[in-house]
């Protein structure tokens, strides 16, 4: 007698275990897991309009986290089907509704940052991409608001050192953002306030190029001034 094939011996166990397991703890007939009941519960497993229907469903209940989660799943077994654009972006907009304030948890700002640009790079073509963009500009000025806010504490503690870089992160990864000019004045406060005076002057001057209607323009000025003076002695 030939042996059966490894695969075929596994879904027979498969499909026999529920049933053996109910037969030996005492149930009816009616209570035993069917064929049908398990086709049902594979579906939900792995059906792929199955799998979108629950993430949608989390998703408007405002369970981002099972949300997510579900969304996750469905990429993983459908990662071809034609609504992985929209798997996708929700997993990102998912994250994007947790975000609250930049002194709290900035996790959900950067788990955001990071699905929203999968979305143009992976899926460019969707219908997605136009709103996933402005959403990946909101995150990055997020992000730069918090590194402002971390480094404005380090400065009023007189950590001097620790709120040169955060402001200098400002200036290199979020140039263009609301808070970048004033940035760049509270960077040459910390500079000078550590005795980084040529530094504090580059950075001064940087700032009054930059922004010369600025309105750190007259503090600015007055600072340089007296940087300048102290140079020149």
């Amino acid at each position: 007698m030939k042996r059966l094939p490894i695969i075929v011996m596994l879904l027979t166990v498969f499909l026999a275990g529920p049933i053996f397991f109910n037969s030996c703890a005492g149930k009816t007939d009616s209570e035993t897991l069917t064929g049908d009941n398990l086709t049902s519960e594979l579906k939900e497993l792995y059906d792929a309009e199955a799998l979108l229907k629950k993430a949608d469903k989390l998703f408007k209940e405002k369970d981002f986290a099972g949300a997510i989660q579900e969304y996750r799943r469905f990429l993983e077994l459908h990662p071809l089907h034609k609504s992985a654009a929209h798997s996708q972006y929700r997993i990102g907009l998912s994250y994007f509704k947790q975000i609250r304030s930049i002194d709290r948890d900035i996790e959900p700002v950067q788990k955001a940052l990071s699905a929203f640009e999968t979305v143009l790079k992976d899926y460019s073509m969707s219908e997605f991409v136009k709103d996933a963009g402005d959403k990946i500009k909101v995150c990055r000025e997020k992000l730069a608001e918090r590194e402002f806010y971390v480094g404005n504490f380090y400065l009023k503690k007189e950590d001097y050192l620790a709120a040169v870089e955060r402001f200098r992160i400002i200036l290199t990864e979020y140039p263009d953002s609301a808070v970048s000019e004033k940035a760049f004045y509270h960077l040459g406060i910390a500079y000078n306030s550590n005795g980084k005076i040529e530094m504090a002057v580059e950075v001064l001057q940087g700032l009054l190029t930059r922004y010369p209607d600025s309105r750190y323009k007259e503090d600015a000025s007055e600072l340089l001034a007296r940087l300048n003076g102290h140079q020149g002695l």
